[in-house]
């Protein structure tokens, strides 16, 4: 059988300096798709700057040494080129597209982007703006301040997946030009950079063109990079948050999860699959919301990365429902951990996996943004050829006991957000 990504079809190279540059080459059409990972993210602010990874990364591209804002966005426009950047948690992110005949340009542009940014201040100011008025139509919204109260109780302060990583208004506010300025400068760099090309290019004509416009790139080294391990609930906890002026109410429950590394990861991830994913949300979709008609929506969703992130359940109700929703969600996790999955669901969901990933790697983003997530959790190069037996030998004996090991409803943080009462 062939698959699309396999040691020997895609290239390799580290450069001196530590970006990791991986080429998968395609030349069914003229163009190029760039993704990459910076080791910049949110992991690295305190509670007081939350928020400065993302302002950093959105404010790259206000002005660069050699182009102004409208300067980079007439030139995206005048080739039919895109670049972006972003922050999450645990990485920065940059990513582009452009015609074979551009890609210089685009790495061009991600050059001056990611390493000769100005922060002019009339433009981090109007950024600032956009972002605190977002802030604050989020802090209206049911779903948003749900998740972020979960995310709150789930993880102690002072930990990176306590705070929210497009931070608070207040913290925003205090974010001045020097910090995101020191932040560039600290955390954008070289070290544990990973660059993914795919598209119309010759592997080394790639490789060339990033070190060409990389290679001198310099940047502090040895600085760590990991997300601490979260104490463990002892109890359940709930915490009901009312809002003035709405009509549903938003309910996102869930436990402590784990790393992308652990063992337990390829059991859980379809244990969530089939429990609030498949179909139109699996099991909770089906039962919870078609069957017993409590919520308008309602999903499962497994949090794992760098580190242990959450195993959460979200659902929208009617807020006359919220407690008749908790129950019968509740009970389906006690299904789940008692009954475990049946063949058939373990046979659809494997059918699923394997089907949707060879879906995703027919495009360069898709193929692109799959290179990029083995090299950044050490999956392996020939991560694609073992994929399907490391999903299709899972047994149903080892999804039980991944359930049973973490959908603990007795240490569950539950957040409801909705009608003031």
């Amino acid at each position: 059988m062939s698959h699309p990504i396999t040691p020997e079809n895609v290239t390799r190279a580290e450069l001196s300096n530590g970006i990791v540059v991986l080429v998968k080459e395609n030349h069914t059409n003229a163009s190029i798709t760039l993704r990459g990972r910076l080791r910049a993210g949110a992991m690295y602010e305190t509670d007081a700057t939350a928020g400065l990874a993302s302002f950093t990364a959105s404010a790259l591209q206000r002005g660069t040494k050699k182009f102004t804002f409208q300067q980079l966005n007439e030139l995206y426009d005048s080739v039919g080129m895109s670049f972006g950047t972003g922050a999450g948690t645990e990485i920065a992110t940059f990513g582009g597209k452009a015609l074979t005949e551009d890609f210089e340009t685009l790495l061009g542009v991600a050059e001056q982007v990611l390493r000769e940014p100005t922060f002019p201040d009339k433009e981090i100011e109007k950024l600032r703006g956009q972002i605190v008025t977002g802030l604050r139509e989020a802090e209206e919204d049911t779903r948003y301040v749900a998740w972020r109260k979960f995310q709150e109780l789930s993880f102690p302060k002072g930990h990176p997946y306590h705070r929210s990583d497009d931070g608070t208004e207040a913290t925003v506010k205090k974010l001045t030009r020097a910090k995101l300025a020191e932040f560039h400068s600290r955390y954008f760099r070289p070290d544990g950079a990973i660059f993914v090309i795919v598209g119309d290019v010759e592997a080394q004509r790639a490789i060339d063109l990033v070190a060409k416009h990389f290679g001198g790139w310099k940047g502090k080294k040895g600085i760590a990079f990991g997300i601490p391990p979260a104490p463990a609930p002892t109890r359940a906890l709930r915490q009901d948050i009312g809002l003035e002026g709405k009509i549903q109410s938003d309910v996102v429950m869930g436990y402590p999860g784990i790393r992308r590394d652990d063992p337990d990861f390829y059991p859980l991830r379809t244990a969530d699959l089939i429990f609030g994913q498949l179909g139109l949300s699996g099991r909770l979709g089906e039962n919870v919301r078609d069957k017993m008609g409590l919520c308008y929506y309602v999903y499962s969703s497994l949090q794992a990365g760098i580190g242990a992130g959450s195993w959460m359940i979200g659902t929208g109700v009617n807020p006359r429902n919220v407690d008749v929703a908790i129950q019968a969600i509740g009970d389906e996790v006690r299904r789940l951990r008692t009954e475990g999955v049946t063949p058939d669901e373990l046979s659809h969901a494997q059918d699923f996996l394997t089907g949707s990933l060879a879906l995703r790697l027919e495009t360069n983003d898709g193929a692109a943004n799959t290179l990029a997530d083995m090299e950044l959790y050490g999956l392996g190069m020939d991560y694609i050829v073992r994929y399907a037996d490391l999903f299709r030998r899972i047994t149903r004996e080892q999804i039980l006991e991944a359930v049973q090991k973490y959908a603990r409803l007795e240490d569950a943080v539950i957040v409801t957000a909705g009608p003031a009462v």
